[in-house]
């Protein structure tokens, strides 16, 4: 009696164990994005952020293993909701992770990204419920992208607006390479590292492992539609001249592993004086004279500060970023037409705030105002209560928020808000300030307006400043900043924010990339009207008028404006061969154009 109990025990045990039904990782019903390492069928490996796994199921649960070589964060994404998405760690140890339990039984979808790259994570199998098996997986993307850059595409503290550097806050899903490509409906792989330097990037851009020379990638499995590269911040510092021959030399690599490919630069402005933002229109004009026409870059303001963006700034990128691939790309059958991202735009748009009610968040949080300190600063969910909407933002005790956005010298910017107070004569400052290049540093001109608020309904406020002429440094950015005095509450909402007396003539659609023309006026002391909004196709041209330019070595012969100062910045750069502004000199009165490409 007793060995036929055990033997019945043994057979419950069994059939619990054969019941979850084991996935293998070569299962051709998985679809796998990003650098994989498939040397070993049995156990799959990849290092790159936004590799993924993608597999349609039948059942209730889903269960996985993995081994990694160091902590890493996973994605785990059921039919397609990733709001509710989580994010999981993984670890060096060989485990098996449950990823969906209690769903309905029937077929779901479950995508696993990788969101950070502390190191090498290796796919070892599923584990299925109730004999179930994985299903067809339907059509993938129309498009492919392929990334390259450093820790603003890896995502450095994506997910928290004061720069912070644990891995459980970097990213790739909500990083502008997700974000876009989402918009754009492309597969993307995500080749990225914090503190890349073009020539680090140059070496290991042909690698599955950053790290690991050995791991060359097969640039024949994945040929993109486009390559973004988004590298060069952490080259600031060394002679343009060394710069240039370097993205040459990268560019030259990259035209040679993807013939077909439209090859692009994708630089911000707004941290440093002598960013390669402002020359890389350079390299992309020098190869299209050479020859290599599918090329071209784009600029994008870098609106946080000397911080890394997070989610929301993301989003800015990314729809800059979907216009101009857009723009040079569309052609039939092929439809490039952006979709609407599923991250709320940290970036203005035709001279306002983001998110002046606000009423959008980020996945994580962020709702496109920046703060030094988060104490006493909240969103408010109250609808009864809110003058737009049903969020509005409150400050206490001394708090503040801002919010940069781009400007011209001689811009005029008017801000209106309602305010109110949670006694009456709680005191708040309004502040608007202009800055330069760096804007991080000490504003160019600034003004301030406090107010006396009252506790019994909202008020609307008025405020209106104009950015400086003549400045030494050129004017980049504005920056509306709210502060409750110390010792006061302060309830803020339904901000707008607009712009008029335009220094330059913006003929672009969007002013950040798409094809038009921008204009000077005559006499203007305007530096550089192109550095906050290029036109950056070929074709596309600024003509400054009897203005300064501050950038003669790109300035070529033409019937146009006058030259007036030819190194203005400093900077010592001859111009183009045969420009009649040379050697870091100009002679007045001779003609010059300015051409952006």
């Amino acid at each position: 009696m007793k060995l036929k109990l055990i033997i019945l025990f043994m057979f419950f045990l069994t059939a619990s164990v054969d019941a979850a039904q084991f996935i293998a990782p070569y299962n051709e019903k998985l679809l796998y994005t990003g650098r994989w390492d498939f040397s070993n069928s049995d156990q799959p490996w990849a290092y790159a952020k936004g590799t993924s796994i993608i597999a349609n199921f039948q059942g209730s649960s889903l269960s996985a293993t993995f081994s990694a070589t160091s902590t890493d964060y996973l994605r785990i994404i059921i039919d397609n909701d990733a709001a509710l998405s989580e994010k999981i760690p993984i670890s060096s140890s060989n485990a098996s992770y449950v990823l969906a339990a209690g769903l309905a039984d029937k077929v779901h979808r479950i995508e696993i990204v990788k969101e950070t790259d502390a190191g090498r994570w290796t796919f070892h199998g599923f584990e299925l419920d109730d004999w179930k098996d994985l299903t067809e997986l339907p059509p993938g993307p129309t498009h492919k992208l392929v990334f390259y850059g450093d820790s603003n595409l890896a995502g450095y503290s994506l997910e928290h607006e004061q720069n912070q550097s644990g891995q459980g806050l970097r990213g790739s899903y909500y990083g502008y390479a997700g974000i876009v490509s989402r918009m754009l409906d492309a597969e993307y792989s995500n080749i990225s590292r914090s503190g890349a330097s073009i020539n680090s990037l140059h070496a290991s851009y042909d690698r599955i492992d950053w790290y690991t020379p050995g791991s060359l990638w097969n640039f024949g499995n994945f040929q993109p539609d486009a390559v973004v590269i988004n590298i060069g911040a952490n080259d600031v510092g060394r002679p343009k001249r060394k710069i240039k021959k370097d993205y040459h030399a990268l560019l030259d690599d990259m035209r040679a592993s993807y013939l077909d490919a439209h090859i692009m630069l994708y630089n911000a402005w707004g941290w440093d004086y002598k960013e390669p933002a402002n020359y890389i229109h350079e390299v992309i004009a020098e190869r299209i004279d050479d020859g290599d026409i599918n090329m071209s870059f784009a600029i994008f303001p870098w609106l946080f500060e000397q911080w890394h963006g997070c989610e929301y700034d993301h989003s800015g990128m990314a729809h800059l970023l979907a216009d101009h691939l857009a723009s040079v790309l569309d052609s039939e059958p092929d439809d490039w037409t952006p979709a609407a991202a599923d991250v709320m735009n940290g970036y203005d748009t035709d001279g306002n705030v983001a998110n002046g009610s606000f009423e959008e968040s980020a996945p994580f949080g962020g709702y496109g105002w920046r703060y030094f300190t988060d104490a006493g600063v909240n969103i408010i969910h109250d609808p009864d209560f809110a003058a737009d909407g049903e969020y509005f933002l409150q400050l206490s005790n001394g708090a503040a928020s801002h919010q940069p956005n781009p400007a011209t010298a001689g811009e005029a910017f008017t801000v209106t808000v309602s305010m109110r107070g949670a006694f009456d004569g709680e005191q708040v400052e309004m502040t608007m300030d202009f800055r330069d290049q760096k804007m991080w540093t000490e504003p160019l001109e600034s003004a301030t307006d406090t107010h006396s608020l009252e506790a019994e309904k909202w008020q609307t406020y008025t405020m209106t400043a104009t950015a400086p002429v003549g400045t030494a440094k050129p004017v980049f950015h504005t920056r509306l900043s709210f502060k409750a005095a110390p010792g006061s509450t302060v309830y803020i909402d339904n901000v707008v924010m607009s712009k008029s007396g335009d220094t330059c003539t913006d003929n672009d659609s969007d002013g950040y990339g798409n094809p038009g023309s921008l204009s000077c006026a005559a006499g203007s002391a305007t530096t550089d009207c192109d550095d906050t909004e290029w036109a950056v196709n070929p074709g596309a041209t600024e003509i400054c008028g009897n203005g300064i330019d501050d950038d003669c070595d790109i300035l070529t012969p033409d019937d146009g404006a006058t030259c007036q100062s030819c190194d203005l910045a400093g900077t010592g750069e001859s111009c183009i061969s045969g420009s009649d502004c040379c050697s870091g000199s100009c002679s007045k009165g001779k003609p010059s154009t300015r051409i952006c490409l």
